[in-house]
C-alpha cells in the first residue's frame, strides 16, 4: 500500500473479512474454470465417440458417398473398410496318372469410378512349375514373357506409368506368389491366366491332388534364436526381410467372405478307381469309365478359405508297378519314371527301439479344430508306443516348453501322464519354431536306436529358410517327420523338412482323419526303409536326373525320378538299394512309355529347386542365381530371379492419379481372428477415463488459484 505522503510502501494488515471475501471468489472461481474445462473436455470425448461409433456403423455409406461404386471391405489388421477390386477365380485341372496341368483363371473386376492398381498374393502346390501367363482384356489376349525379376519389374513399372494395363506374377516362395495388375479402368474386368505344371502325390495306394485357396498368415518371428540353447537374444536385422510380400490383407471375420472360386477336374487315373473323396468340400463325380472321371465343386462359387483336395483310391491291385513319361523339347529328352517299391516288410527283421520327440504346435493358428486334431493325433501315436520307445513331447508358441528334459521310457505310468499334459495343451501366442526344433535336434540317434522327431503344426511362419538352414546343420542321424494340421498347411515347409529331415510327411484335413491317416503314417515310420537307390544308365548316354541324391524310401511311397537326355533312350533302366538291410534291384522298361506335355518344366523346376538348396550349403548366390536364371529363361519358368510380366502395347488410362489397392485375403477356414491378430480397435473411447482426466484438471486448477490468493502469496508481492 503506497504513503500519500512519503511515497513509500508501508506494511498494513487487511480485515479478516477481506481473507475470507478473496477465498470465496477464489473457490468460486476455480469451480468455474474447472467446469468450463470439464465440459470442454467432455465435449469432446462425446464428439470424438460419436464419430468413432459413425465410422464403425457407417463406414460403408461414408466411403460409398466418397467413391461411388466402390467394393468395400474391412481390413482386419486395421479395422478400417476400404475400396478393392473384386476377384473371381476359375481353376480347371487336366490329370493324367500323377501329372498335373492346371489353368488358373483369375478375373479383377473394378467396380469403383478410379483407376486403381490391383495386387494379390495367392498360393500355388509348392512343387508348381508356373510356364505361362495370358492377359485377357476383352476378345484381346497379351501372351507374358519370361524376364529377369528385376527387369520384368521394370517393365511393369514403365507400362504403369505410361497408363499401359500391364500384369506381373512373381514367386514369393515356392508356394506363394503375386499378381499385379495396372491401369485397370473404372468398371473395368481383366482376367489374368497362369498355366502350371506338377505332379501329384501318391502313397498308400491312393493319389492326391491339393490344391491350395488362401495364404494363411505367417509369423514373422522378431527375434534370433541361440541353436544351442533355449534363450533368445534380440535379433538387429530382420530373420525375414521380405515379410511383407507374403503378408496379405486379411478380411475381418465378421466380414461375408471373398474371392469365390470355381475348381473343375478332368481326371484320367491310368489305373481302375475304387473311391473318389475330397477331404474340406463337397464335391461332384461324374463317371466316364472305369480310369477317367469328371469332378466339379457342387457350389459353382466357393469362398477361398481353406485347401482344397481330392483322394483316388486304386481298386485292389489295379496300380501298375511302374510307370513312364516322356517328352522331347528344345532337342532334349525328358522322362518322368515313377517305380513302386516293395511293400511287404522282412518279417524276419528285428525292429529296432526307438527314441521319439513329438513336437507340437500350440500357437495361436492352432486355436479350435486344429488344435483338436493335433491332440487326437498326439494321443494316438502316444499309445502306439511300446516298452522298448523312450519318448517326450515338447510344445510350442511364444515359448517353448518339454514334458520332460530329456526322453523317458514308454511305460505305461509316463503314458498317462502324457495324455494328461496332451488334454491341458492349449494355444496362443507365436510360432516361435526356431527354439522347438533347437531342443529336439540337441541329441542324436544312439547305437542300435532309431531316433526320430514328429512335428505337428499348420506351419504359418515366413521363416523357412532359418528352418531349413538349421536342419542341414543339425540334422545327424535324426529323421524328422511332419504332419501338416489344418485347413491350409504351408505344404513347401512341409515337403522341404521331410525332405532335408530325410523323413516323410502327411496331412491331416479334418478330426475325422486322424485315426487313420496316424495309422499309415506310423506304418511308414515302423517298417523297413528302402535306402541306398541308385539308377544304372548305359555308360554312352549323358543323363541328368533330379533328385541328383536320390532320398530314402518308406512304405507305400514311389520312387520319382526325372531326367534329362541328349537323346532318345529305349531300353531300361537299373534301380538298386537296400531294402530292410539287404539287396534290392528293380528294372525299368523305358519302351513303354506315355508323351506328356510340360515334363521339361517339371525337371526342370526339381534342378531349380536343387540349386536353391545349395545356398544353404554355402554355395555362392551369385552362381546359384546364374544357374537358376539359365533354367528358368530356357523352360520359361517363374523363380525367385524371374517373373512373367504381359504389357499391353496401348496406352489406356489418360487421368493423372491411380489407386493402389492391395486385394484381401479370407482368414484360412476354423481360424480365431483374436488368436492371430489380436482384438481390433475398439469403437467406443475411454470416456471414464478422460471424465476422471478433466475432474484431475479442476482440482489441479482450483488448488492453484486458491495457493495464488492466499495471504502468504499476497504479501510477497
Amino acid at each position: 500500500m503506497h504513503s500519500p505522503l512519503t511515497g513509500g510502501r508501508i506494511k498494513t494488515q487487511l480485515p479478516n473479512y477481506h481473507i475470507v471475501k478473496d477465498g470465496l471468489k477464489g473457490l468460486f472461481a476455480s469451480i468455474v474454470v474447472g467446469f468450463t474445462v470439464s465440459t470442454i473436455l467432455v465435449l469432446i470425448v462425446i464428439t470424438l465417440a460419436l464419430l468413432s461409433t459413425s465410422a464403425s456403423a457407417t463406414g460403408v455409406d461414408q466411403i460409398n458417398n466418397t467413391k461411388s461404386g466402390s467394393l468395400l471391405v474391412k481390413n482386419a489388421q486395421t479395422g478400417q473398410y476400404m475400396p478393392t477390386p473384386t476377384l473371381l477365380t476359375d481353376v480347371k485341372i487336366n490329370v493324367s496318372g500323377i501329372l498335373a496341368r492346371t489353368k488358373v483363371s483369375q478375373q479383377f473386376q473394378n467396380s469403383s469410378k478410379d483407376w486403381v492398381e490391383g495386387i494379390y498374393i495367392f498360393p500355388l502346390p509348392e512343387n508348381a512349375a508356373v510356364d505361362q501367363l495370358r492377359m485377357r482384356i476383352g476378345d484381346r489376349i497379351i501372351e507374358g514373357q519370361i524376364k529377369e525379376r528385376k527387369e520384368a519389374k521394370k517393365q511393369f513399372q514403365d507400362a504403369a506409368r505410361s497408363g499401359k494395363k500391364a500384369t506381373l506374377i512373381e514367386q514369393e516362395r515356392s508356394n506363394i506368389f503375386t499378381t499385379s495388375l495396372t491401369n485397370i479402368g473404372p468398371g473395368e474386368s481383366i482376367t489374368i491366366e497362369i498355366t502350371y505344371q506338377n505332379t501329384l502325390d501318391y502313397r498308400d495306394g491312393a493319389v492326391s491332388l491339393r490344391f491350395p485357396l488362401v495364404v494363411a498368415p505367417r509369423y514373422i518371428p522378431g527375434q534370433e534364436h541361440n541353436e544351442n540353447a533355449t534363450t533368445s537374444t534380440l535379433n538387429q536385422d530382420p530373420v525375414v526381410t521380405d515379410a511383407h510380400r507374403i503378408s496379405p490383407l486379411i478380411i475381418d471375420e465378421s466380414e461375408q467372405k471373398r474371392n469365390p472360386v470355381n475348381l473343375s477336374i478332368k481326371l484320367d487315373a491310368g489305373f481302375t478307381i475304387q473311391t473318389i473323396q475330397s477331404t474340406n468340400h463337397t464335391i461332384k463325380k461324374n463317371k466316364i469309365n472305369e480310369h477317367q472321371y469328371q469332378v466339379h465343386l457342387v457350389s459353382d462359387n466357393v469362398p477361398a478359405d481353406r485347401d482344397f483336395e481330392v483322394v483316388w483310391r486304386s481298386a485292389s491291385d489295379a496300380m501298375p508297378r511302374s510307370a513312364v513319361y516322356t517328352e522331347k523339347k528344345g532337342g532334349k529328352y525328358y522322362s518322368l519314371i515313377t517305380l513302386f517299391p516293395p511293400t511287404d516288410p522282412n518279417a524276419d527283421m528285428p525292429r529296432l527301439p526307438r527314441d521319439i520327440v513329438f513336437v507340437v504346435d500350440t500357437s495361436g493358428s492352432m486355436h479350435g479344430a486344429s488344435l483338436d486334431q493335433a491332440k487326437s493325433a498326439l494321443e494316438l501315436a502316444v499309445k502306439r508306443l511300446t516298452n522298448e520307445d523312450r519318448f517326450n513331447i515338447i510344445q510350442f508358441n511364444s515359448n517353448t516348453q518339454s514334458l520332460y528334459s530329456h526322453e523317458q521310457p514308454a511305460s505305461e505310468k509316463n503314458l498317462k501322464v502324457a495324455c494328461r499334459y496332451i488334454n491341458a495343451l492349449v494355444a496362443e501366442g507365436g510360432t516361435e519354431f526356431a527354439p522347438a526344433l533347437s531342443i529336439a535336434l540337441n541329441d542324436d540317434a544312439k547305437a542300435g536306436r532309431i531316433r526320430q522327431v514328429v512335428f505337428i503344426t499348420d506351419g504359418s511362419i515366413g521363416n523357412e529358410d532359418q528352418i531349413f538352414s538349421m536342419i542341414k546343420k543339425r540334422l545327424g542321424k535324426n529323421r524328422l517327420f511332419p504332419i501338416g494340421i489344418g485347413s491350409a498347411p504351408n505344404s513347401h515347409l512341409m515337403t522341404k523338412i521331410a525332405q532335408y529331415g530325410r523323413g516323410s510327411f502327411t496331412y491331416i484335413g479334418d478330426i475325422s482323419e486322424v485315426e487313420t491317416k496316424m495309422g499309415d503314417f506310423f506304418n511308414r515310420l515302423e517298417n523297413p526303409v528302402v535306402t541306398d537307390i541308385s539308377t544304372k544308365w548305359p555308360e554312352d548316354l549323358t543323363v541328368d536326373i533330379s533328385p541328383s541324391i536320390i532320398p530314402d524310401l518308406y512304405q507305400g511311397e514311389p520312387l520319382v525320378i526325372v531326367a534329362a537326355m541328349d537323346e532318345r533312350f529305349t531300353g531300361s533302366i537299373q534301380i538298386e538299394g537296400l531294402f530292410a538291410g539287404q539287396p534290392w534291384r528293380q528294372t525299368v522298361n523305358l519302351e513303354k512309355r506315355t508323351e506328356e506335355q510340360g515334363i521339361g518344366q517339371i525337371w526342370a523346376r526339381r534342378k531349380i529347386s536343387e540349386h536353391m538348396g545349395s545356398l544353404r550349403d554355402g554355395m555362392s548366390e551369385e552362381v546359384v542365381r546364374q544357374a537358376v536364371l539359365d533354367l528358368a529363361l530356357g523352360h520359361s519358368l517363374v523363380t525367385k530371379y524371374s517373373s512373367l510380366v504381359a504389357v499391353d502395347v496401348t496406352p489406356s488410362r489418360t487421368m493423372q492419379y491411380m489407386y493402389r489397392q492391395l486385394i484381401p485375403s479370407n482368414l484360412p477356414n476354423r481360424w480365431s481372428q483374436a488368436k492371430i491378430l489380436g482384438a481390433l480397435p475398439q469403437t467406443a473411447t475411454g470416456s471414464l477415463m478422460h471424465l476422471m482426466l478433466a475432474a484431475l484438471f479442476s482440482a489441479l486448477a482450483l488448488i492453484f488459484f486458491l495457493k495464488g490468493k492466499s495471504p502468504k502469496a499476497r504479501g510477497q508481492r
